[in-house]
Order: structure tokens, then sequence, then C-alpha cells
């Protein structure tokens, strides 16, 4: 029996112009269908046999209302088709949620970021503009099978870390939530994004972290968030770490103690490229030496 070249099966196409006609669509061919709309990933995932090719590919490309990003009265509502690097420029994003657009800046090549998606860097579950979206508290739109839904971005990746993820929804808009317009006379806010990958550019995340802080003149945190990713692992809040750390004045604070409170809480994996372990270690070690340059900068001593 001869070896001859492998027949690839393509999906069936269909390319709908608003939310409703794409859910009829849905409807009426599943279950045999996939939503996509970069497909960055997808193809990525086809080529290298991690994933199925569906009987039918519904793009979401052509629905403009999910292409555009919208001030509301208390937050910034970014569609779900808005391509990376449109996204991560735009004149709301960069003022108002700046380490949104540094998460953005690193992922994959430039190339890629003209094609790819913020909602389909949200839906991998493992991308890395997740954490950032985490401290700042973002929520998820849906369209689902009885209608639009939202959902706090951190309930969804505890669905996801569940493998209670409903593939049949598809997200929509993915809303922010202004910070604090006026901050307290004296304050200072602290926000980084780092990532770690195996090489500079175009490759995975080995580890992500993100925080947003304000504290006010005494030194005290009036907010504060942070968030840890990384690799094929799901990304979570730090939240016992953040009340740890709000006991005490920034002048107060261990960096030592502050580490092995990160290492404690942050639940991440092992693969062939980075243990557990090592993952912990890295991402205590970048929160304490990016908060050490900040308070640093800011003249306060810790």
């Amino acid at each position: 029996m001869g070896i001859g070249p492998e027949r690839i099966v393509y999906p069936e196409l269909w390319q709908p112009e608003s939310i409703e006609e794409a859910r009829k669509i849905a409807d009426h061919v599943a279950p045999h269908y996939q939503w996509a709309a970069g497909t960055t990933l997808l193809r990525t995932q086809w080529e290298m046999g991690t994933a199925p090719v569906p009987k039918h590919l519904i793009s979401l490309a052509e629905i403009r209302e999910l292409n555009a990003c919208t001030a509301e009265e208390e937050g910034l509502c970014i569609g779900a088709l808005m391509r990376l690097n449109a996204c991560g420029a735009h004149e709301r994003v960069l003022t108002h949620f700046p380490i949104l657009s540094q998460a953005i800046d690193v992922i994959s090549a430039p190339s890629i970021r003209n094609l790819a998606t913020l909602g389909g860097n949200i839906v991998s579950g493992v991308g890395d503009s997740i954490p950032v979206l985490l401290v700042y508290e973002a929520s998820l739109r849906w369209m689902t099978d009885t209608g639009l839904a939202e959902t706090k971005l951190t309930d969804w990746l505890e669905e996801w870390r569940g493998g209670q993820r409903n593939a049949d929804h598809f997200l929509t808009e993915i809303w922010i939530p202004l910070l604090e317009q006026k901050p307290e006379e004296g304050s200072h806010t602290v926000s980084f994004f780092r990532k770690i990958g195996r090489r500079e550019a175009f490759t995975p995340a080995l580890v992500t972290v993100a925080f947003q802080g304000t504290m006010n003149a005494q030194g005290e945190w009036s907010s504060l968030a942070m968030a840890a990713g990384g690799g094929s692992g799901t990304a979570m809040r730090l939240l016992e770490t953040e009340q740890w750390i709000r006991q005490f004045s920034v002048s107060g604070l261990s960096l030592s103690e502050l580490m092995k409170h990160v290492q404690d809480e942050f639940v991440t994996i092992s693969d062939p490229f980075a243990a557990d372990s090592y993952r912990k270690q890295a991402a205590a070690g970048l929160f304490a030496s990016e908060l050490w340059k900040s308070m640093r900068s800011a003249r306060y001593s810790v």
C-alpha cells in the first residue's frame, strides 16, 4: 500500500453579518461547528493536530459591531473582534488601561497582532491579556443560546478551570470599569505587567504577572489587585496575598515575605519547559522587583 498525500477536509465557511444571524446559523448546523475570528491560534492548533477541524466554521469577522471600542458612563466596552494592535493603540485604552497596551505589545509577533483579536486571546484561556484584565476586574459579555449574558472574568476562568466552559457561547464584548476618576490628593498609582518567555519575542509565556494599586499620601493601599499566569496554566487573582499586603503601609512591607505569600498562593503547572516551582519563584520575584522599583521611583522606602 503506497503512501500518498493526506486528504485535507476544509470546513464549510459561514460569514454572518450580525450577532443574531450568527446565532441562527449555529442553531442550524449544531453541534458540528466552531466560532472563529482571527483564526491565528486555530490554524496553529489544526496544523499541530491538537484540535480537530470542524465541519462548519462560523466566522464572526464580518460583524462590525464586535470590532469597536465604545466609552460607557462607568467603563470601556471593547468589541471581542478588535485586532490586538488596534486595541493596544486605541486612545482610551492607552489613557485608562495602559498595562493592557503593554501586555498586547508582547503577544506573539506584529504580523500576528494585526490579525489576532482580543476576544480570541481571552477565549484561548491562556492569553497574555488575561492577568491584566483580571486586575482591571473586567467582565465578559456573551451571546448564549438563550440570549445575551454577562459574567465576571474571574467566574468564567473558574468555569474554564473546572472544564465547564460552554463552547456554544461566543464572546461579544469585554467590559472594563473605569478606575477612580479623582484620586485623593497625594495618592500614587502603581501598575505593571511583566512577561517571561523562552526567548524575547514570538513565544508563549512561561510566567506573566500584572499589578494595579493606589496608595494614599500615608503609603497605605486604598486599592490593590494582582494576578499571575503563564504557560498553559489558568491565570488567577492572588486574593490572599492582596489581603496580606493591605495590612502594611508601604514602608512596613517585607518583600521577602511577599515572595513567600505569592509562591504559596499561585497555582500553576509543570510542563516540559518549566516546573511549577520555577514559575512560582519567577512570579514572586517579578512582583517583588517591580514593586520595589515602583516604590523607589515614588520615593517610598520598602
